[in-house]
């Protein structure tokens, strides 16, 4: 039997289970879905959470500055 699914990454959807996700690099900072456009001046700055998943979108990445941190997705980290 297999281990159980990490959780997903508010921004990308992907199970990294990481604070900062390697695949968006978006900070874990306890955003739910009825707060997504609101600016928190948290960990990701002046990053709502619903311009990140615009941005990860277009880019790739929660912002375009963090383009060249990220990776892509492995197998066991798919929705």
């Amino acid at each position: 039997m297999g281990q159980p699914a990490l959780p997903r990454c508010a921004c990308c959807g992907y199970r990294t289970g990481c604070t900062t996700c390697p695949i968006c690099f978006w900070t874990d900072d306890g955003r739910t879905d009825p707060s997504v456009s609101a600016v928190h001046g948290s960990r990701n700055g002046d990053l709502s959470l619903a311009d990140a998943r615009l941005n990860f979108s277009i880019y790739g990445a929660s912002a375009p500055r963090y383009r060249e941190l990220v990776r892509p997705p492995r197998d066991d980290e798919r929705p």
